[in-house]
């Protein structure tokens, strides 16, 4: 391994895993999953055994951060809307049209800088995610029977959602760009582990009586962030 650049990358133990595995997440840089029982003293040399693909992975991604460029338009698959986007000042290589789709509504951004205006995008999602994310859960523990006790609304790299001991759950706001359908099989997910706080025989039942067609939700979720647009990939990770 060339000491002078050396590889940078992230850990994460999963009691899911069953081998040790890399995987180059979108603009997230390296992440190296290991089983429990993988002894920590070994990645390194996990790295270095395969070094040359990892850093055609990364010089990729480098590449695809530097292509990204602001949207004309928000799509939310999560309620099928299009919010245009008007720019303070018209931005290189577009033209004055850029509504070109119809939109059902729109959104001014203040700034004229490309960071912050970044930042604005991502605020706005955020606002829209605690608009509409509470209510759908809410309703949907008042279906099931599973009551929680808080919700908060967050922006996860690696979780679509989570629930705690206590009965506390929280929602990523990036579920606004996956269809409704998943975003509530998500939902009674989290809401299945109020009652087991596991994944056992018992919970899967459980998910299965609320949500028979989990397993392709399950899927669909287990992609990483292939709905997400990547000038959201880029506020998320940072550089």
């Amino acid at each position: 391994m060339n000491d002078d650049n050396p590889i940078r990358y992230s850990l994460r133990v999963s009691p899911r895993a069953r081998h040790a595995r890399l995987q180059v997440r979108p603009f997230g840089g390296l992440e190296i999953v290991i089983p429990r029982r993988f002894p920590q003293r070994e990645v390194p040399r996990l790295v270095e055994q395969h070094a040359g693909w990892i850093r055609r992975q990364l010089d990729r991604q480098a590449r695809l951060r530097a292509a990204v460029r602001l949207p004309d338009a928000i799509r939310l698959a999560f309620d099928d809307s299009i919010t245009g986007i008007e720019y303070a000042r018209p931005r290189p290589g577009t033209t004055l049209d850029l509504f070109a789709a119809p939109c059902d509504s729109s959104l001014r951004l203040q700034s004229d800088d490309f960071e912050t205006q970044l930042g604005e995008l991502r605020q706005w999602i955020r606002a829209r995610a605690e608009d509409c994310l509470p209510p759908l859960l809410r309703e949907l523990s008042r279906q099931t029977g599973l009551a929680f006790k808080r919700v908060s609304i967050r922006s996860q790299k690696t979780r679509w959602g989570s629930c705690s001991a206590r009965g506390n759950i929280s929602l990523n706001d990036q579920l606004l760009f996956l269809p409704r359908a998943s975003v509530e099989y998500l939902m009674i997910h989290e809401l299945c582990h109020l009652r087991h706080l596991n994944h056992s025989r018992a919970y899967w039942q459980l998910v299965a009586q609320h949500c028979p067609d989990y397993r392709q939700h399950e899927e669909r979720l287990s992609q990483p962030r292939d709905w997400v647009p990547d000038w959201f990939l880029l506020t998320l990770y940072g550089d």
